[in-house]
């Protein structure tokens, strides 16, 4: 590991993150951004984000719930909107987790003036997997945001995620295994809804089959089919969840064009059908 300083910005988000997660009795609740606003124009809208209020509190949505004070987080899931009101100055820390990086923006709000950030970095990560599963935990949990003792440790793994990306040092350039593997990661978490194969996969990147199998076995957690699966799935717990599609509908939009199918891997993973999935949620 390099010895070189960090650049400015990434030092001031790394002691900031190092504050927060060596003082964890400074935090507090997690709220929940409605889920039922979309808005996909808004700048990073498409990505899930995590405030928190360092000083001051403001109001996350204007006939929502109720202010965001000191040490409290709101968590805003992909494609949601925010349309926070600053009554009075706050200053916010801001995490957007995006495919292959992180976006951190540090505003100190005044009202009545812009909200600009008055810090801000974005730094690539590995995508290892461990980031995306906090993070659908953490959206399936926002059913139940009562379940504080659940809610919190969890957040707080994720900002202890961030102080270990924001914290390593000055890398290498990736290898040309660890950018094709990150490349195809973010190609299919894109393209998941169409036919994918390991052939049709390696023949757009120009690889063969086998090249791509050890690139899984060797950069990733699991193999390729179990990847494009584990995406799949995902993506329909999040379509289960939010919209009143027939289960067949679920899964041509997850790359499944046979329902039966779709039924029985949803199972294996899961231990529950589609249906039951919906059920149990929503009840």
């Amino acid at each position: 590991m390099s010895d070189r300083p960090l650049p400015a910005d990434q030092q001031f988000f790394a002691d900031l993150f190092s504050g927060l997660v060596r003082n964890p009795q400074q935090l507090g609740r997690v709220e929940f951004a409605r889920s039922d606003r979309a808005l996909p124009g808004q700048p990073g809208a498409e990505w899930p984000r995590l405030q928190v209020v360092l000083r001051g509190e403001f109001h996350p949505d204007p006939g929502g719930i109720k202010a965001i004070a000191q040490g409290e987080m709101l968590y805003i899931p992909a494609r949601v909107a925010s349309a926070p009101v600053y009554n009075k100055p706050v200053m916010l820390l801001s995490i957007l987790f995006a495919p292959g990086w992180l976006g951190l923006l540090l505003h100190d709000i005044r009202p009545g003036q812009p909200a600009r950030p008055a810090r801000k970095v974005q730094l690539p990560h590995p995508e290892r997997g461990e980031r995306d599963a906090m993070l659908m935990a953490l959206h399936h949990l926002s059913a139940s945001p009562q379940d504080q003792a659940i809610i919190q440790p969890l957040a707080l793994s994720l900002l202890n995620w961030c102080h270990k990306v924001i914290t390593a040092a000055h890398q290498p350039a990736p290898s040309r295994g660890d950018y094709l593997y990150q490349s195809i990661c973010n190609w299919v978490q894109n393209h998941y809804a169409e036919t994918l194969s390991r052939n049709s996969v390696a023949s757009f990147f120009n690889i063969t089959p086998n090249h791509l199998s050890r690139l899984f076995s060797r950069q990733g957690t699991m193999s390729f089919v179990d990847y494009v699966r584990w995406v799949r799935m995902g993506k329909a717990k999040s379509l289960l969840q939010k919209y009143q599609l027939s289960v067949g509908e679920v899964g041509k939009r997850c790359g499944y064009a046979d329902s039966d199918y779709f039924c029985r891997l949803f199972r294996r993973q899961f231990g529950l059908t589609p249906g039951e999935y919906r059920s149990r949620f929503q009840a």
